[in-house]
């Protein structure tokens, strides 16, 4: 049982509390609370590179499509490390495993519907309380000329903060 799980069980049952009442809590099990207190105490690792392209899970018009990412991550603007400042990931795995969910989840369903043109978007991740911003590209996915989406992730920010006039949408999943 990793971090998420725990979290997403306790979210379920308590409406807030902070970590240290439960770790006090929690007797009987003192491997379940080294766990809990090994995770918590975890540094954030770059122990991979942030993915390039994926191939999204559903279909869109019977086609299956392929989506291109590039990353806003330059000396200047470090996206690895904002992930590991502003998120509780541990990890750019773990990172990369959420944000690969969400974007089977948000692509192609909102293609033509909510994503009609060109331009820069949002995604705030609930669970993670994270906005990912986005500028997609479609290059004609939308009217069958092409199986290819061109998605240039902007930059990650601690919860739903983004201003709304800046982009054209901010999906909630």
């Amino acid at each position: 049982m990793n971090l998420q799980s725990i979290r997403r069980i306790l979210k379920e049952y308590l409406e807030e509390a902070r970590l240290s009442d439960l770790l006090s809590n929690v007797s009987g099990d003192d491997e379940l609370r080294n766990r809990i207190e090994a995770e918590r105490d975890k540094e954030f690792t770059i122990d991979r590179e942030l993915p390039t392209q994926t191939t999204l899970q559903k279909r869109y018009k019977k086609n299956k499509l392929k989506v291109w990412f590039k990353w806003n991550d330059t000396a200047t603007h470090s996206i690895k490390q904002r992930i590991g400042n502003r998120s509780n990931f541990k990890s750019i795995t773990e990172f990369v495993n959420v944000f690969n969910s969400a974007f089977n989840e948000l692509l192609p369903d909102y293609i033509g519907y909510y994503i009609n043109e060109n331009g820069r978007y949002g995604v705030y991740i609930q669970e993670y309380n994270i906005t990912i911003l986005f500028n997609i590209r479609l290059n004609g996915v939308q009217y069958g000329n092409n199986k290819e989406l061109f998605v240039n992730i902007i930059t990650i920010l601690p919860g739903d903060s983004v201003d709304k006039k800046t982009i054209k949408e901010l999906f909630v999943i």
